[in-house]
């Protein structure tokens, strides 16, 4: 670990293991995305649920210090069939690139810098910026047709444009954990849009006055 912030964010992924219940996950996953991995924690859980089964992935973070630490993460572990990429997603065609707000911790970086956000994290922003990556095009470049057996999308404050955007992509998913952020979207905007991609609601696992955390899977 490099930053204060990710040692009790370790904590509550392995020690506790209360961010992403593991009885949620799907039964002999092989494949993940993980969206907003910043240092690229829930790899290196995904990695050990997996157990001896080899992974393929996608990571993606726009924080391009989070994203080298995630790659590090993936060659400590072995992982050779598992991608880190700096880039941002649900924000424009690839090729093309947008602005992007890092925070002074690394784990609430944003693209939509609006006055609630900034009324509830008064530290220091920088702005970048930072390449459009399209999930649909970066998933079949690496895996073709390969399904994606697990999604997981935080993304902070991107996940309506996201999941707008990329239908084709998931229609390749079959499980999804989503994390909303009340000043862009709510439960009820995402429930509506993956219901009509093909998935039901499961369950919420995580619920406060500024975000939520919820599984949806397909039948």
């Amino acid at each position: 670990m490099t930053r204060l912030e990710s040692i009790p964010l370790a904590a509550e992924m392995f020690d506790r293991g209360t961010l992403y219940p593991a009885n949620l996950l799907p039964l002999e996953f092989s494949t993940f995305a993980d969206l907003g991995c910043n240092v690229g924690y829930f790899g290196c859980w995904i990695a050990a649920m997996a157990g001896k089964r080899k992974l393929r992935g996608i990571m993606v973070d726009a924080n391009p210090d989070a994203i080298h630490e995630a790659s590090w993460h993936v060659h400590a572990n072995g992982l050779g069939d598992v991608y880190a990429i700096n880039g941002l997603v649900g924000a424009g065609k690839e090729g093309e690139s947008s602005e992007f707000y890092l925070y002074e911790s690394n784990i609430c970086s944003t693209s939509h810098l609006s006055a609630e956000v900034k009324s509830r994290l008064e530290g220091k922003w920088k702005k970048i910026s930072v390449p459009c990556l399209e999930m649909g095009k970066q998933w079949k470049q690496r895996f073709g047709e390969t399904r994606c057996n697990i999604l997981k999308i935080d993304i902070e404050g991107s996940e309506l444009e996201f999941l707008k955007s990329e239908g084709a992509f998931l229609a390749l998913c079959d499980t999804v954990f989503i994390e909303w952020h009340t000043w862009a979207t709510n439960l009820d905007q995402i429930r509506s849009i993956l219901e009509k991609y093909g998935f039901i609601y499961v369950n919420t696992i995580d619920e406060s006055d500024a975000m939520g955390t919820a599984i949806f899977r397909r039948p």
